[in-house]
């Protein structure tokens, strides 16, 4: 059995884990520079490294039960991690498959562990101790949702006992794909023919007919193509739900002010048929060639680019609408990025909340008279979406929040006037949204 891939699984585990950045950054980085990987082995490396930040705390829970020593070093963790998953969680590979090719790998990997390594295995692969979003046994308890405990009681405080055991148990199941259909080069009849024609099971949007559902990308590459054609484009709905807040008008100066990588701006332009002007802003260099590149192939038009920092960016144009895509915690994706589990802490979410008010601080006075900024965050948590609103709202009292009654489903509206969108069993990711007018 090759090795290879469980060898760039340690390596990108151990990145991880010895630092704070975003998991999909360092896995992109390694397989881009691994070009000559086949296709399976990318899917065996994703879903791997996924499936073990999705249930690392049943992972240690594991290590725990049969380990006497209480602190292990990283390597060996990481490398219990990847033995123990595949024994308890991958079905299609045998449990002494999973257990040989760890033990091989921490020879060459942290030799002086491989005995330990082994007997840990052994012992979970005869009675391991595995729970699913279905267990009711005590344990589960215990590792609270396979959530840090920190992370639960905040949700809990937020949204209540029954609807936060909701929100964990979808973040452990495997997201599917949202795709939007771009109107500005083909057609929901086309793109359906396509997918039904290569039988590609999808589902439909029931708010927002331009999105797609499947479930995996197809093994022929079809849907891969109809992206790189730019007639598709990756995006979750609640991201279209966040775009109707605007109600654009076709004379409107726009600035999408944390524009990069795009999507909100190329839907602007889509909703608009690239009748109205653009200014995407993000501070990054490489992020602004990514999102010029994406917003050329979806045939975009009518863009003004500027690189520049929302913190202290001083317009000498002044906004009809602006949207800011707030930095955030992104704990409304967990589901799809489990690393954030890992990484975040309560002060790094302060950290967010600060930056966030800065930016819509500084922002407010780009904006018209009578204009209208939309405020959003692909968070759930309230300190970074509620609290930053009534804060600024008491400190700015030439700002209201808009009516939206009629822009979005009335079941999004949260008790402030905003829209909040949880994880939910449709692969919506979890998103807050909120639109504020100008007055004179």
């Amino acid at each position: 059995m090759n090795n290879k891939p469980r060898n760039i699984i340690f390596n990108l585990l151990l990145d991880f884990f010895s630092s704070n950045k975003s998991f999909k950054i360092i896995m992109d980085k390694s397989l881009k520079s691994l070009p000559e990987l086949s296709k399976a082995d990318k899917n065996f490396i994703i879903n791997i490294s996924k499936g073990i930040l999705r249930y690392k705390t049943v992972l240690d829970f594991n290590i725990s039960k049969y380990s006497k020593i209480k602190k292990i070093d990283k390597k060996t963790s990481i490398l219990l991690y990847m033995g123990i998953y595949q024994i308890l969680y991958c079905d299609g590979i045998p449990n002494y498959a999973a257990v040989n090719t760890i033990v091989e790998l921490s020879k060459n990997k942290h030799k002086k562990s491989t005995t330990f390594i082994n007997a840990i295995l052994r012992k979970v692969e005869k009675s391991g101790f595995r729970i699913d979003e279905k267990s009711k046994d005590k344990e589960y308890i215990k590792i609270n949702f396979l959530h840090p405990e920190w992370l639960l009681n905040k949700l809990i405080d937020h949204y209540g006992t029954t609807e936060t055991r909701k929100i964990l148990k979808l973040n452990l199941e495997i997201p599917k794909i949202w795709l939007r259909v771009n109107l500005l080069k083909t057609t929901i009849k086309f793109i359906k023919d396509i997918l039904g024609k290569n039988n590609i099971s999808f589902i439909q949007d029931t708010h927002l007919k331009i999105y797609l559902r499947v479930n995996k990308f197809d093994s022929k590459g079809t849907i891969i193509e109809l992206i790189k054609e730019g007639y598709l484009y990756i995006q979750n709905p609640s991201s279209g739900h966040v775009i109707n807040l605007m109600d654009p008008k076709k004379d409107n100066v726009i600035l999408d002010a944390c524009s990069a990588p795009g999507g909100k701006a190329s839907l602007l332009g889509q909703l608009m048929k690239n009748k109205i002007k653009i200014t995407c802003m993000d501070i990054n260099d490489g992020r602004m060639n990514k999102l010029k590149t994406n917003l050329s192939i979806l045939n975009i038009l009518n863009i003004q680019y500027l690189c520049s920092d929302a913190l202290t960016y001083n317009s000498k144009i002044h906004y009809d609408k602006i949207i800011m895509d707030m930095p955030c915690s992104s704990s409304g994706t967990i589901r799809k990025n489990p690393d954030i589990k890992w990484r975040l802490n309560e002060s790094i979410i302060k950290e967010f909340q600060t930056t966030q008010y800065k930016i819509l601080d500084n922002m407010k006075n780009s904006l018209k008279a009578g204009g209208e900024i939309v405020y959003c965050t692909c968070s759930i948590f309230n300190d970074e979406n509620e609290y930053n609103i009534i804060k600024f709202l008491k400190k700015n009292d030439d700002f209201t929040i808009s009516n939206i009654k009629n822009l979005v489903p009335l079941k999004f509206i949260n008790k402030i006037g905003g829209i909040t969108i949880l994880p939910n069993k449709n692969d919506y990711e979890g998103i807050f949204a909120i639109k504020l007018k100008k007055h004179a």
